[in-house]
């Protein structure tokens, strides 16, 4: 009998990990990552002195934020590919260096989780122990992103892991048609309660707002997470056949390059290389200069406005009535992103001494400011599409749904208990029996 723990990601976005174990006391991680605010940052602690494999669907923190943290004693595999390692590497070195949170683990960590990671293909069935194995499917999140078939005492369990079933020009999407038949699903539900526009014209309203507002003479500054969805914009702009300058900057200079090491993990990979060339890569030292540039586009991190080099370029942006601010990317509530979006006002209060001297700043934007929802999770439409198509043993119909706030986790759940699923949004630390 199979026993699944919910270590994080109960009722909230953040610190994912799923702790599965066997009869046997076999046991498995499915993600550790970190959240973002709050005293306690790493999933629940559990006993896990009988830890044989660690599987981490992708790369970004809230699931591979604590990773160094189960290597401070151990020495224990971690499956993974070898884009979701690089990455994970980059944006956790980035967390140890500026993080003013006292995280117990440190460079020392992060090198034995390097040191332990093992590579598995997609489709592959890897064994970790008896009656116990790991499958990896695309996921269609991110570039690398899996979702994670564990067979375990004869039971078939499902972790989504972030998953998205729309087109998009970076990666292709996840199919459940793929599966086999499982016993129990775990699904992310962050966007369970609502629907994402059509990309298509999402993109046209997109391209057509860029167009107008360099063709008035402004600039147009895109601040975007640097993982996926700066590079998931330069493709519609390489779509759409954009003529006028491109500038990359931050993360996003840096991941772009590091994406050219992987082609096979893109939907279209000569397009993205493409698309790179007609970037122009900022350095630190050019950022300064970029003051005076006009009818340019600016793609630099951070998505939310919290840090990142588009905190060097916003002031300027902000005074300019000819320029545009547009945000691609979920903002959080309490960001800097948020409130310019709600609000029209850029508030940043630069909490490190690290780097600079002081960085705060309350400014009422004189640009235009706007959102575009360029999501890389299934919404409602697609998350019920998805269950619909999976196919249940026997009608046993498990769902826990994870990764998403109270409110979209618990009604998600509700939801589909009315359609007979045998579902829940789990609490934090709580446990079941398959």
């Amino acid at each position: 009998m199979a026993k699944i723990s919910f270590l994080g990601s109960c009722r909230e976005v953040g610190r994912s990990a799923i702790l599965v174990e066997s009869k046997s006391g076999v046991q498995c991680i499915l993600d550790y990552g970190i959240r973002f605010t709050g005293e306690e940052r790493l999933p629940f602690k559990a006993d896990i002195h009988n830890l044989k494999a660690i599987a981490l669907s992708h790369c970004h923190v809230d699931h591979s934020g604590g990773l160094p943290f189960l290597f401070k004693d151990r020495d224990i595999p971690l499956f993974t590919n070898p884009l979701t390692l690089r990455i994970s590497e980059i944006l956790l070195e980035d967390m140890i260096k500026i993080s003013n949170y006292p995280y117990p683990f440190g460079y020392r960590e992060l090198k034995k989780t390097r040191k332990n990671t093992l590579f598995l293909k997609n489709g592959v069935r890897q064994k970790i122990d008896h009656e116990f194995y790991l499958t990896f499917f695309n996921a269609g999140h991110i570039p690398g992103s899996v979702s994670i078939l564990v067979e375990v005492d004869k039971k078939k369990i499902l972790y989504t892991g972030d998953i998205n079933t729309q087109e998009t020009n970076l990666v292709y999407p996840a199919n459940p048609h793929e599966l086999p038949e499982i016993d129990a699903l775990i699904i992310e539900s962050t966007y369970s309660d609502r629907e994402h526009p059509l990309r298509e014209e999402l993109e046209k309203r997109f391209i057509e707002d860029t167009l107008n507002t360099i063709e008035n003479g402004g600039n147009v500054l895109i601040p975007a997470f640097g993982v996926a969805r700066s590079q998931e914009i330069l493709l519609v702009l390489e779509k759409y056949n954009y003529k006028n300058d491109i500038y990359v900057d931050g993360l996003a200079r840096k991941i772009l390059t590091e994406y050219s090491q992987f082609p096979e993990s893109f939907r279209n990979f000569p397009r993205l290389k493409s698309a790179a060339k007609k970037a122009q890569l900022v350095s630190k030292e050019k950022r300064k200069k970029m003051g005076g540039k006009s009818r340019a586009l600016i793609i630099s991190p951070s998505g939310m406005l919290k840090g990142g080099a588009a905190i060097d370029y916003i002031p300027t942006f902000l005074e300019d009535p000819n320029s545009a601010v547009f945000l691609v990317g979920y903002q959080v509530e309490g960001t800097p992103g948020r409130k310019l979006v709600d609000e029209k006002i850029f508030e940043f209060k630069e909490k490190s001494r690290k780097t600079y001297e002081s960085r705060d700043m309350l400014i009422k934007a004189k640009c235009k400011i706007d959102y575009f929802d360029f999501s890389s999770h299934a919404d409602k439409v697609h998350l019920n599409d998805y269950i619909n198509e999976v196919k249940f043993h026997n009608n046993s119909n498990f769902i826990f749904c994870v990764h998403g706030d109270e409110k979209s986790t618990t009604s998600f759940a509700h939801k589909l208990s009315r359609e007979n699923y045998n579902s829940v949004a789990p609490e934090i630390g709580e446990s079941y029996l398959l």
